[in-house]
């Protein structure tokens, strides 16, 4: 054996055997890792401990993984692996041949307290030699190698493979039966020594190429797939948070140009106001002030309202124009409709009547007083019923056009009178866009809109073919959650488009057109052609609110895209964590809460319905409830104001403040910072599980890394081309994966990306083993050679690896000890008992690893734990134990 691979299989047995709670790990893996990476990064990768790969034991018979599991820590395969074949000893025959042989139920039993009757049934009754079936598992798994009738991947629904099937090893069967085997087909081990010890013997020979075979770095296909899926998840998470980001502030542009809210809105308040408040007249009467019931309605209308309406009547360009609130020009006439006691419904237009064209052919230019006329006249019509006092509901509608904002406006001023006496009146002005022109900042912004959501659609499209090619299971598997927001989004987007083109097409009607048009006079307009205008604007208002709707739906979409894009990094993500942990608790807790919220809100609406408006139905009572936990209780202000003390009903004020005081203490004061205090918690947990992470970047860093890798694979083969190609099982068949693999599987792949993707898969791998080991509580060491550790999330996440290290150091190797300085100081020693002695206690106590390890484990937790006691350790012993350790390993050294 050379020294540098004795020295490898050395290190190895000594760090299994100071290993506190996992299993011993013998020997180190020989694998060349400077075929891949450079040699300063391979040379982390080449401490790492061998663990039998997962390809090697995927799809494997139960008696072959109980074998192989016996079989842990085997020495002589460590010497195979580093190619010390020549160094094998006789006791390291006979250790394989009791890990492999009959008697692997007793051994199972001793180390893990288990007892399997399969082994008991087929494992060989003789317990000096190797069968073939362990000579197989030797000449695979225990090197890191698949069995050669299990290295291609098998189907989901391809049946199991046979015991008898799997140990089809053609070259290794033939090999083993050249060797004299007793008459159960048992290769004796003084014979499988004699082979070993021979380096020129077949069977060592054999045993080296395989091992030659395993120094290839290598990777499992579900690996290599699962590793491209997870890269592509993580980079399109961040291509989504910035591509979302675009898409969010094109939106807003878009919902800008085209929907014009702001002038909209400004030029519907504009006329509402003027209508309302000012009404044609400084005298009145007003609306809201003036108006109580039908009769007071109709006298406002006969004095400012029509006032506001006709009053401002300009000749321009040959016609007559009525101006209302400034720019905006009244389109024809106004039209009254009333719906009396029996629900029928009468309109009318008042300057298109016989009473107002008789009065302007007398008067002429006196709107004002035709459209008064005219309405008078309506009113003394018996069998119109417009006075009659218990008319349901009366709206006076108007059209109008607005040049300067280039809008049109449809507005209404209804009445509802209630059978109570209330009466509810509200002006209502809805607009739209008077022209369908698209102007050049609009087709920019509508243009780019439609780039980004081509391309989402083209790329979740190329998606979706990809997995629907593989069947139902994979089209399956692509509708998930993400790229469910994903389709949702980009069929709103095309629903909005459609409405949005069915909205322009009402505009872009002739007769809304014709409004636009020079020496346009609208008094020139029939009644039929007034209604018809009217029914497009109410058309159109239709269409906006759906537009309105469904861009909100889009906005929300776009909005759970963040949520995906959250994913790329788990500093975003905390947030969400924190959320979905409480969840439940939250849950609970709302439950209680609304329990109590309904009792508080209907004990106010039933013991101050009658006094206060607020309170007066139970839905207002809820509404008034939660307004009341926010902040808003100007009904409180009033209800405190009474001098009087009582309510109108009789109530005493006090019952108010009473409810008041105990709602608010026991609703916002109590319940809520429980709320808040749930949070909060579920918050600082998931903070904790971030500070252990090993693979937790800034968003910074993660960008610029993300960035750093686009440079280094530019010009290679997509990943998003590659898992879509290993969805085939023709792509690269074979479990194992390898860089000459990937370079076979897909020819036009540069040598270059295949080793990046196996330098890729063994990086993240380690990564990923490492962030689960300190989730877990196993592993502390890694966390302390990560540059962005915060030292108080090292402490937190070590302090219990340092607990179950010391319990198990102490509990291991103490009593072993304690036993030779017994039979040092108590019996006489032989010459072999020395050596022995010496021999273990080197073995134990090597260069003072172990002693170095108590120490680091003692400071740790004297630094980081207020009460060492709390750790079920008692600080003297360790420290009196690792003295005791030292000097015994002196003495016995020496």
């Amino acid at each position: 054996m050379s020294r540098a691979a004795a020295g490898k299989v050395h290190r190895s047995s000594h760090r299994g055997k100071a290993g506190a709670s996992e299993r011993s790990v013998r020997f180190l893996t020989c694998t060349n890792f400077s075929e891949i990476m450079p040699s300063e990064a391979a040379m982390a990768f080449e401490d790492e401990p061998f663990e039998v790969p997962d390809f090697a034991t995927e799809d494997l018979h139960p008696q072959l993984i109980n074998r192989l599991k016996a079989a842990e820590g085997s020495m002589l395969a460590a010497k195979v692996r580093v190619s010390a074949v020549g160094d094998i000893t006789k006791a390291d025959v006979e250790e394989l041949c009791k890990m492999l042989g009959a008697n692997v139920q007793k051994r199972l039993e001793s180390r893990k307290g288990k007892k399997s009757a399969l082994l008991l049934q087929k494992a060989p009754q003789s317990s000096d030699g190797l069968d073939f079936e362990g000579f197989a598992l030797l000449s695979g798994p225990l090197l890191g190698l698949p069995l050669p009738a299990m290295r291609m991947v098998q189907e989901e629904d391809h049946p199991e493979v046979a015991l008898e099937e799997m140990l089809d090893f053609p070259e290794a069967e033939a090999l083993f039966k050249s060797l004299p085997l007793d008459k159960d087909g048992i290769c004796p081990c003084a014979v499988f020594t004699e082979e070993l010890t021979r380096p020129e013997s077949q069977v060592a020979t054999f045993l080296m190429g395989r091992a030659s075979m395993a120094t290839t770095p290598m990777k499992s296909r579900a690996q290599l797939a699962r590793l491209l899926n997870w890269r592509i998840e993580r980079d399109d998470a961040l291509g989504t948070l910035f591509f979302t980001f675009l898409l969010l502030v094109v939106l807003y542009f878009v919902v800008q140009e085209n929907l014009i809210i702001p002038a909209r809105q400004q030029a519907e308040t504009a006329v509402s106001h003027y209508v309302s408040e000012y009404g044609g007249s400084l005298n009145g009467p007003f609306l809201h002030e003036h108006v109580g019931d039908v009769s007071s309605f109709w006298g406002w209308l006969g004095g400012s309202g029509l006032g506001a309406l006709l009053g401002t009547a300009k000749p321009e360009g040959g016609a007559t124009q009525f101006h209302v609130a400034g720019s905006n020009i009244l389109l024809g006439d106004i039209r009254i409709s009333n719906t009396d006691r029996e629900g029928v419904i009468s309109s009318h237009w008042l300057l298109h009547s016989d009473a107002a064209q008789s009065y302007l052919s007398n008067s002429t230019g006196d709107y004002v007083g035709a459209a008064r006329t005219a309405l008078e006249h309506f009113r003394r019509t018996t069998n119109l019923r417009l006075d009659d006092p218990l008319s349901s509901n009366i709206e006076v509608s108007f059209s109008m056009h607005n040049e300067q904002s280039k809008l049109l406006l449809l507005g209404k001023v209804t009445s509802l009178f209630m059978p109570t006496g209330i009466l509810d009146l509200r002006v209502q002005t809805t607009s739209c866009p008077d022209r369908t022109e698209v102007s050049v900042s609009q087709l920019v912004v509508n243009l780019l809109m439609a780039v980004i959501l081509g391309y989402l659609a083209l790329m979740e499209l190329k998606d979706a073919l990809a997995a629907m090619s593989h069947g139902c299971r994979a089209l399956l598997r692509y509708w998930g959650i993400w790229n469910t927001v994903d389709w949702t989004c980009i069929f709103l987007a095309i629903v909005t488009v459609v409405v949005w083109f069915t909205t322009l097409a009402h505009i872009n009607s002739a007769l809304l057109q014709s409004v636009r048009e020079e020496n346009f006079n609208s008094l020139t307009l029939s009644q039929e052609e007034l209604e018809t205008m009217q029914e497009e604007l109410v058309a159109i208002r239709r269409w906006f609110i759906a537009v309105q709707v469904l861009t909100s739906l889009l906005t929300i979409t776009v909005v759970m895209k963040f949520f995906k894009g959250f994913r790329a990094n788990p500093r975003l993500q905390i947030v969400a964590d924190a959320l979905a942990k409480s969840v439940n608790n939250i849950a609970h807790f709302f439950l209680i809460f609304w329990t109590l919220f309904a009792c508080f809100a209907i004990i106010a609406h039933v013991l101050f319905g009658n006094d206060i408006v607020q309170f007066a139905s139970l839905g207002a009572s809820f509404e008034a409830s939660m307004s009341t936990l926010m902040g808003e209780f100007d009904w409180y202000v009033a209800v405190a104001g009474i001098k009087t003390g009582w309510l109108n009903s009789g109530l005493p004020v006090v019952l108010v403040h009473l409810w008041f005081v105990v709602y608010i203490c026991f609703a916002l004061l109590v319940l809520f910072n429980m709320l808040l205090a749930m949070v909060l918690d579920s918050y600082a947990a998931a903070a904790q599980v971030l500070g252990k992470r090993a693979d937790a970047p800034t968003i910074v860093t993660q960008t610029w890394r993300y960035f750093r890798r686009m440079k280094e694979t530019w010009g290679f083969i997509s990943l998003h081309a590659l898992a879509r190609k290993l969805l085939n099982l023709d792509c690269h068949p074979e479990k194992v994966v390898t860089a000459t693999s990937l370079s076979a599987a897909f020819p036009t792949m540069q040598r270059q990306q295949a080793l990046w993707l196996m330098r890729t898969l063994f990086e993240e791998d380690r990564l990923h083993q490492v962030t689960e080991k300190v989730l877990a509580g196993q592993d502390s060491s890694s966390l302390f050679g990560h540059q962005d550790s915060d030292p108080q999330h090292i402490a937190n996440a070590c302090v219990p690896a340092f607990k179950a290290a010391s319990k198990a150091i102490l509990e291991e190797i103490l009593p072993r000890l304690a036993v030779l300085e017994a039979k040092m100081q108590n019996s006489p020693c032989n010459l072999a008992d020395a050596v022995e002695i010496r021999r273990t206690l080197q073995a134990e106590l090597d260069d003072e690893q172990l002693a170095q390890g108590l120490q680091e484990v003692q400071m740790a937790m004297v630094k980081e734990i207020s009460d060492p006691e709390k750790c079920g350790v008692d600080m003297k012993e360790m420290d009196a134990s690792v003295q005791r350790n030292r000097n015994c390993g002196c003495d016995a050294m020496g």
